[in-house]
């Protein structure tokens, strides 16, 4: 191969050379500009989702004080709740709406004398149940179940009447309950003794004058019957 062959094969390789690192820079500079643009995109990703997570942390804790008030709010409610209940003369209870008690005071409580079944969320067949096996209530003749039967076609009723029941201490209450739109129950328990023993005291008074007068007839009758004779009609 001649001299003027050879430099011209070499002019051509390093033109072949020169195309091909040029071709590869035109890629590198393309690759770097994509890599570039990837960098970039990924960190307005990274400014975006960091303000996101700012955003989402506010408002938790935005979230967060407004529950915290919430709930104070509502220890504040119960509390005066409590209070008010407290100041209600005899015993007052509330129920649900799948008659389950909310909350009573300590009048209505005492009648179960610290029965620690009788406390918030007991349902009411619950607490007739208590009042049978305990003797609580004096229900006369009945048997415990037709009692219950009786007392759960009441408090199912959209309007319960009142019910007078008594102790077994010898004492009257008198149950009013009320139903509100909801289901909930608001019960009032009224110790109404000292009406019915008044009450008592005339039907006493007039059955002791009956006994008194059929007594003194009686005794007068006696008296005629063992009389001497007239010895002037003789």
């Amino acid at each position: 191969m001649s001299l003027v062959n050879k430099l011209a094969q070499e002019r051509r390789a390093r033109l072949a050379a020169e195309r091909l690192l040029e071709q590869k820079q035109a890629e590198l500079q393309a690759a770097n500009r994509k890599l570039g643009k990837h960098a970039r995109a990924l960190s307005d990703e990274i400014v975006e989702t960091r303000a996101e997570v700012r955003s989402v942390r506010d408002e938790n804790l935005r979230v967060r004080s407004d529950l915290d008030s919430a709930n104070h709010r509502a220890e504040v409610i119960q509390r005066r709740l409590g209070h008010v209940i407290e100041t209600i003369q005899g015993g007052f209870a509330v129920f649900d709406a799948d008659s389950r008690l909310i909350a009573a005071n300590r009048a209505w409580l005492a009648v179960f004398d610290g029965l620690e079944a009788v406390r918030p969320g007991i349902s009411y067949a619950e607490i007739l149940q208590c009042i049978t096996e305990e003797g609580i209530f004096d229900i006369g003749d009945l048997r415990p179940q037709d009692w219950h039967e009786r007392m759960l076609d009441r408090w199912q009723r959209p309007t319960p009447g009142p019910e007078v029941v008594r102790l077994w201490n010898g004492q009257y209450i008198r149950l009013t309950d009320r139903r509100g739109q909801d289901g909930d129950v608001v019960g009032l328990a009224l110790n109404i003794t000292r009406t019915i023993r008044h009450q008592k005291k005339p039907e006493a008074a007039r059955h002791k004058a009956e006994a008194d007068s059929a007594q003194a007839a009686g005794w007068s009758r006696k008296k005629t019957q063992l009389s001497p004779p007239d010895i002037s009609a003789l």
